[in-house]
């Protein structure tokens, strides 16, 4: 999650934020930031084959932004 590996920082919940394009995850990455959050983890090509990035809120809370091009039907994405 982009976290200390010790657990510094990390609440142990990760709340998920699917979207339905790259573009539409680097929006709101440019959006967390000019909201005082923290990026974790910048957008990105992830390693199971989508793309996302990670951010803390102004709270500490962690989300995990992403889009993946595998499903052609995602009722649960943005």
């Amino acid at each position: 999650m982009g976290t200390d590996q010790e657990g510094s920082g990390f609440s142990g919940l990760v709340l998920t934020y699917v979207v339905r394009s790259e573009t539409r995850v680097n929006e709101i990455m440019a959006e967390v930031e000019k909201a005082s959050a923290t990026v974790l983890k910048p957008a990105g090509a992830l390693p199971w084959g989508g793309y996302g990035g990670t951010f803390a809120d102004p709270d500490g809370y962690i989300w995990s932004l992403g889009y993946s091009a595998q499903g052609t039907d995602q009722p649960y994405a943005e």
